[in-house]
């Protein structure tokens, strides 16, 4: 029922890991530059190495798409990439994954889409997780590299829709173990909602984000939930448990999200062109163009935010205001 005008922000929150987040392109601890970029047969991956070549690979079957949103990250231990893109349009429109290990692509992966179900503004991340247990007394280390992919998927407009992660295990050379691809609705995971008007024509916020948080260096996804009126932060951690592969005992991994706890939002707020920034210690910005500047508020946990507009001039553009503004949360 969409009765209060109320907007929540739901944290949930877990344990903490080193995790590296992606875009069209991605710089290697060591200096090495990474890009992707079309070309007439196909996405083509360049590398820019610290001594001066540069190498470029093609990924197989990718000639002729118009590719959005696309990401590459790369598996800093193995020197696997991964390439993640939007490929068509409307409800046409799917995500795509294809990765290289080992010297030999795999893929496009069909992430989601193509099915009458949209699939839109993918991200990915790379995360190594290492953690130590207890063996008869000994210590043992159990290490998991992990590819983290969210986007959007939905049904005739993307409000309708609902943020989407899957988490896929590395094996040693640094190919998904696809035969563990689980996507989860992050939308089944919030604890309650609240009854409001919905979020119409805010297209701008169906693109879920992975971040890390600054002061935990924890993985987190930030996602809107448009039917409930909730925006929600998700900190990913793991556990180890414990199965067996014929006499086999085998150690691994798993991604678990935890509990919740909400902000609510001005409802004053310009939601359909409103931008989202999340920054040091989980704070959230929101801010819009106005007429005569940038309107913007900072989400808390102590209430309702005031909306404030910083004024521009010939002094200062919409630009510098947009990044001043964005300083407050970094």
């Amino acid at each position: 029922m969409r009765a209060a005008r109320a907007t929540l922000i739901t944290i949930l929150l877990a344990g903490v890991a080193a995790a590296a987040a992606a875009s069209d392109m991605t710089l290697t601890r060591n200096g090495d530059l990474y890009l992707v970029a079309p070309s007439d047969d196909g996405l083509l991956v360049k590398e820019r190495l610290t001594d001066g070549t540069v190498e470029e690979s093609l990924i197989p079957q990718t000639a002729g798409i118009a590719a959005a949103s696309v990401q590459v990250g790369v598996d800093e231990l193995t020197g696997a990439v991964f390439v993640v893109w939007e490929n068509g349009d409307g409800l046409d429109a799917r995500v795509e994954l294809a990765w290289r290990a080992d010297g030999t692509w795999g893929g496009p992966f069909v992430v989601a889409g193509g099915d009458g179900t949209a699939a839109r503004n993918p991200q990915l991340m790379i995360d190594r997780v290492v953690t130590v247990v207890d063996d008869d007394g000994e210590p043992v280390e159990v290490a998991t590299t992990f590819l983290h992919v969210v986007w959007w998927s939905f049904v005739e407009v993307a409000e309708n829709g609902s943020a989407y992660l899957a988490s896929i295990p590395l094996d040693d050379v640094g190919t998904p173990t696809m035969d563990l691809f689980a996507p989860v609705a992050l939308e089944d995971l919030l604890p309650y909602g609240v009854g409001c008007e919905g979020i119409e024509d805010a297209d701008g916020l169906a693109y879920p984000k992975l971040f890390i948080d600054p002061q935990s260096g924890a993985p987190h996804v930030f996602a809107t939930d448009f039917v409930n009126c909730v925006f929600q932060i998700l900190r990913l951690d793991y556990d180890v448990v414990e199965d067996w592969v014929g006499t086999t005992k085998r150690r691994r991994h798993i991604v678990l999200l935890g509990n919740a706890s909400m902000i609510a939002l001005n409802p004053d707020m310009v939601l359909s062109s409103a931008k989202v920034e999340v920054g040091h210690g989980l704070d959230v910005l929101m801010y819009w163009e106005t007429d005569d500047g940038i309107a913007y508020a900072q989400l808390s946990e102590d209430g309702m935010p005031p909306v404030q507009t910083l004024a521009t001039g010939d002094d200062l553009d919409k630009a510098q205001a947009i990044e001043v503004i964005r300083s407050l949360v970094h």
